[in-house]
């Protein structure tokens, strides 16, 4: 076992050469990379054009890589903080321009700043940034941002606006992310938004570089155009390229991994060899740099106007479980805090929740971090094969129990958002159902979503209805709902219902009360000898014996959904074991040669080079239907053997008899193996023309036209919302969302896979359950015996339109209804009745609660229809707010104040665009 001291060193090593850009043959010592450095710094010493050059000093910032998170918060909030006031201290002497600028992001500066530190520090600290010697950028840190939910990444920057704010300073117009940072386009919309001009994209310099240019203007789907530098590394060169046009130039001074600011004396030296060259330089911020560049002429800066694939994505679905989590928990948050907003419109007593929504959004934004554990796989071997069932059988050594705690560290920011908005929210749609006006029990179903939707509901009707009911009936009128009921297996009672609640108002609720009204069943088919189950949507026939959907037919169209001849079956589990072949292939291509240390840990710790790829299907499954009151349900369940196997399987496929749905259900048993493997959901689609349409954070994307930069990731996407399959001359295909697996590959699967460009030819879609391959520090095992599972929706269209085929059906699907039953008789609201209304559908309300930026009540919607126009927000019935102060992403004013008329906003939308308000009563 290694000491800790040897351990710390290997580590220092890892990120001497993992943050460097220099030749690493795997023999050279330190000595010898630091002679290339300076090598390489006098050759490209020629004096250029530039006259003035602002030096901006940062360390990368990476939570739980280096250490522990705790370890790493405790060192910023103590000795790196002690380092920074002292290298400040040492030349505050000097003029301004030459003393020590530190800049940091968002959150690390707020741990600095936390309400345990030592008070003669948080003084110093605090005169540091009054001073201006301490600057805060405006993102929060670097992130795989395509992970998130726009609300997310909004509340992100109120770190920086807040402490710029408390100090009397100008909110950053600056910004910037290293390392592993997503390039979704999302990021030129949300920074142009909230008011920042400028943004350093520092790329993840151990994979080949993007081939787009160092300095452009990068334009948003909305349109928004940022300006942005570009170079594959944490900082950049002192000196600008051979061919730089402009006379100002950035060089941002990068440390390693958390290792904090250079030694005092690196100022002088910076400064003095850029007077040997007769440069003007200055110590400063980011902000001086976009200050100084923008009074240049820009006019000929190019424009990229693409979406850029995360090439490190895969690694956030080694957390499938966390993952899924993250995907159905984070529009709770937004759920929470708007449902609060309107009860207390409606009368309803609630208790102030804006620090437990602040909180979890804080958690969930962390798990979009771009650090997921620790960095001991760039130097631990791992084991494979019988080797690795020993030690897993024997229990893990502390250095991989320690892997295992940081790779927790992380789950637990998800783990968090879900205990502070669970009960909060459950606990307000139950205050809901009792302020209804009625003498009876009932059961209130609350719609988060701007329109009026239909949605099953699960409820609990045993306690407050019993058992005596055969359907449920709106007491504002209109037909009553047929109820399945889930009998308990232990007595002949249904503790559990369930039922499609129609016509919900948006951001509203409706009241059902037992009732004996018999309701007209949906005409649902099951035979289990042919496989068939059929709703009056779709018709379905199952293959048990070889473990997969032969036939989807869309019953309104009369078309096959299905391929039934591609490699893999339509809802089959996928099952993939790489070879050495495979992962140094994947690395040959997509890793510079130079990066030795994280081909170690892919491929060379002693993974045998003489075991074949090999992969698995389930075969020879049994089949069950079940039938409903309301949907018709196949089940296959089964076992795959095989390397890594056995894994206990089951695919169930439910056909909805009251919407236009089918819904798949993979579930997987497994064991942990630290052999590179991934699973998925095949869904290999029937289409002519193929066309494909993915819902990513911010906007929908053609991955052809709008996805058209060099060695991004072309294999494997995020996405936020769904996927649309469809012929690309008639318009007519398939959607789908999965609520909790949000990756997908196009055409084939992309585990391993890497491409200057691709575009996929087939209408394949392959949903990525898990997979362990980007494992510099993320997992390397994945499960522990435990059944793991998810979703897919399924609904077909006439001819694909943005909102109708995509955004809002999945949305439907990603945000469930809320439900709350009550015995309390002396309530004062009306039996329906609904929140905020918009004019149309296809934009999202993200905010509508306590300013996160200052006084009053923040209204956000999001448009994601690719439609502008002229838009119109009906307002809860109730609302005294009469004016609308339209402001940027961090709350600063932008337009003169909206006059709010009979509780009705009206204003002008730009597609894919944010409009944000502040409302006044």
């Amino acid at each position: 076992m290694r000491s800790k001291s040897t351990v710390l060193l290997a580590f220092s090593l890892v990120s001497f050469l993992i943050s460097n850009a220099q030749n690493y043959d795997g023999k050279s010592t330190l000595t010898d990379v630091k002679q290339a450095t300076e090598k390489e710094k006098k050759k490209n010493s020629k004096k250029p054009n530039v006259k003035n050059v602002i030096i901006v000093y940062k360390t990368h910032f990476d939570i739980g890589y280096s250490e522990l998170v705790q370890q790493v918060v405790h060192d910023y909030r103590t000795s790196m903080a002690d380092k920074v006031l002292a290298a400040i201290d040492v030349n505050s002497s000097q003029p301004k321009d030459k003393q020590f600028v530190w800049t940091v992001s968002g959150w690390p500066m707020k741990q600095i700043l936390w309400d345990g530190q030592a008070p003669e520090r948080k003084r110093k600290i605090e005169k540091a940034i009054a001073d201006g010697n301490l600057a805060v950028h405006a993102l929060p840190f670097s992130m795989h941002l395509e992970t998130s939910d726009p609300e997310d990444l909004v509340r992100g920057l109120n770190y920086s606006s807040t402490l710029a704010r408390k100090f009397g300073q100008p909110l950053s117009i600056s910004a910037k992310m290293s390392d592993a940072p997503s390039y979704s386009w999302f990021i030129p919309t949300l920074l142009t938004n909230a008011g920042v001009k400028f943004y350093h994209m520092g790329g993840p310099q151990v994979n080949m570089d993007y081939g787009i240019p160092p300095f452009f203007w990068w334009e948003g789907p909305d349109g928004s155009r940022l300006l942005t530098l570009y170079n594959n590394g944490y900082g950049n060169d002192e000196l600008p390229p051979a061919n730089w046009p402009y006379k100002t130039w950035l060089h941002i001074s990068m440390t390693g991994d958390n290792q904090g600011p250079p030694s005092p004396e690196t100022i002088a030296k910076d400064l003095a060899y850029y007077k040997s060259l007769g440069i003007n330089a200055k110590v400063g911020k980011m902000d001086d740099f976009a200050d100084m560049i923008m009074k240049e002429d820009l006019s000929k800066l190019p424009v990229v106007r693409s979406d850029m694939g995360d090439v490190w994505i895969q690694g956030v679905m080694s957390m499938p479980e966390a993952t899924k989590l993250a995907q159905n928990i984070r529009p709770s948050i937004a759920g929470m805090d708007e449902l609060t907003t309107i009860e207390k419109i409606w009368g309803i007593y609630r208790p102030d929740l804006h620090n437990i929504t602040a909180e979890a959004y804080e958690n969930s934004l962390l798990y979009s971090e771009h650090t997921w554990g620790l960095a001991n796989q760039h130097y631990i071997k791992t084991p494979y094969g019988k080797a690795w069932e020993e030690m897993w059988n024997k229990g893990l050594p502390p250095q991989f129990k320690l892997l295992e705690q940081s790779w927790k560290d992380k789950a637990d920011y998800i783990n968090n958002v879900e205990k502070l908005v669970t009960n909060p929210y459950r606990d307000g749609v139950a205050s809901l159902a009792d302020n209804v006006k009625v003498d009876g029990n009932r059961i209130v179903v609350y719609n988060p979503l701007p329109w009026k939707r239909d949605a099953e509901v699960i409820v609990d009707t045993r306690l407050i209805f019993g058992n005596d009911f055969v359907s449920l009936k709106p007491l504002d009128g209109g037909p009553a709902a047929a109820v399945s009921h889930e009998y308990s297996a232990i007595e002949d009672k249904a503790p559990m219902s369930r039922f499609v609640a129609k016509d919900i108002p948006p951001m509203g609720y409706r009241t059902y009360v037992a009732s004996m009204d018999k309701v007209d069943a949906p005409e649902l088919k099951s035979d289990k000898n042919s496989g068939v189950i059929e709703s009056p949507f779709f018709k379905a026939t199952i293959d048990a014996k070889r473990g997969r959907i032969v036939s989807l037919i869309d019953k309104r169209s009369g078309k096959e959904l299905v391929d039934a001849n591609a490699p893999q079956g339509f809802g089959q589990y996928f099952y993939q074991r790489f070879d050495y072949k495979d992962v140094s292939g994947w690395l040959d291509k997509s890793l510079y040669p130079k990066y030795i240390a994280h081909r170690f840990c892919f491929a060379s710790y002693d993974m045998p080079q003489d075991v074949p790829y090999s992969s698995a299907l389930p075969q020879d499954m049994t089949l069950d239907v079940e039938k409903s009151e309301i949907d018709v349900k196949a089940v296959m369940t089964g076992t795959i053997p095989g390397p890594g196997l056995p894994q206990k399987v089951s695919i169930s496929l439910t056909l909805s008899g009251m919407t236009p749905t089918a819904d798949l259900e993979v579930s997987w048993q497994k064991q942990p193996d630290s052999w590179p493997e991934t699973a998925w959901i095949s869904l290999p689609f029937k289409c002519e023309n193929t066309k494909f349409r993915l819902g990513r954070i911010g906007a929908d994307v053609d991955p052809v036209k709008d996805m058209v930069i060099d060695n991004s990731n072309h294999h494997l996407s995020w996405v936020n919302s769904g996927v649309a399959v469809y012929d690309g001359t008639t318009g007519a295909g398939v959607g789908i969302c999965s609520p909790d697996a949000p990756m997908v590959s196009l055409g084939e699967p992309g585990e391993y896979k890497f491409d200057k460009r691709y575009e996929p030819k087939k209408p394949y879609v392959y949903i990525n359950l898990y997979n362990n391959q980007w494992r510099t520090n993320f997992p390397a095992w994945i499960g522990n015996g435990q059944r793991m599972s998810a979703k897919v929706r399924i609904w077909a269209f006439d001819k694909f339109s943005s909102e109708s085929s995509l955004y809002t059906p999945s949305m439907e699907t990603r945000v469930p209804m809320q439900v709350a039953s009550s015995k309390v008789s002396n309530g004062k609201l009306p039996v329906t009745q609904q929140g905020i209304a918009l004019s149309r559908k296809g934009v999202a309300v993200t905010a509508f609660g306590p300013n996160p930026d200052g006084d009053g009540t923040v209204l956000r919607v999001w448009e994601q229809g690719g439609i502008s126009d002229k838009f119109e927000i009906t307002l809860p019935q109730g609302a005294k707010f009469v004016t609308a102060q339209p402001v940027n992403l961090r709350g600063e004013n932008s337009g003169e104040p909206i006059k709010i008329t009979n509780g009705k906003l009206t204003f002008d939308i730009h597609a894919y665009a944010p409009v944000s308000f502040i409302l006044k009563e």
